[in-house]
């Protein structure tokens, strides 16, 4: 095996200065494939949220991309989640890729990384049970993360509200500073912070 086919969790592809979000989709009903009362309150909440959030710098942030994993025979809540958002920005989701198959969208951004996402701030709305793993393969180990990251190492199942921002240098690096997991506090029950998943 030649060293161009061992595949590591760092990407050595990545887009230069840009920004990745990570996000779980919104809360779910007891039963259907789409939202609860709350979680439609969420992705509603999400439209003015992510208009104004802002970047390490203080200014807001132009979203470029939305992605969010494809519409399954259990579930649209991804695209569903940051559907209003979609509408708002005029933007489409690429739901190309299943929740399963989040490496192939890994892969896509490494293949397109600089002639179409260098400098760009994207968005993904993913199930949390593959979100972790996710991250991890977009750079973001959390073994190499700063305590300061607050990077959790499991994500519950009650908890909607976190945020994962991932941002690389303009070498396509990680920048391990500034990668960071958040409590967004948007809705009453957004509680626990990520750190309660280490």
């Amino acid at each position: 095996m030649s060293p161009q086919d061992v595949k590591t969790n760092q990407p050595s592809a990545m887009p230069a200065n840009a920004t990745i979000y990570l996000i779980r989709h919104a809360e779910k009903p007891p039963s259907g494939k789409g939202l609860s009362p709350a979680g439609q309150a969420r992705a509603n909440a999400y439209v003015q949220y992510f208009q104004n959030l802002t970047d390490p710098e203080g200014k807001k942030i132009k979203w470029d991309y939305l992605f969010a994993s494809t519409d399954s025979d259990n579930s649209d809540r991804p695209r569903l989640t940051i559907a209003p958002l979609a509408d708002a920005l005029d933007r489409s989701i690429d739901t190309s890729y299943p929740d399963k198959h989040y490496k192939k969208l890994v892969e896509h951004i490494e293949k397109h990384a600089k002639e179409r996402y260098a400098n760009s701030r994207i968005l993904i709305c993913w199930h949390h049970g593959e979100m972790l793993d996710l991250a991890t393969h977009l750079g973001a180990d959390p073994s190499t993360l700063p305590p300061a990251s607050n990077w959790p190492s499991t994500w519950p199942g009650e908890v909607f509200g976190w945020l994962l921002r991932i941002y690389y240098k303009d070498d396509g690096t990680l920048h391990h500073n500034q990668t960071q997991a958040i409590n967004e506090h948007l809705m009453h029950d957004d509680t626990v912070d990520p750190a309660y998943g280490k």
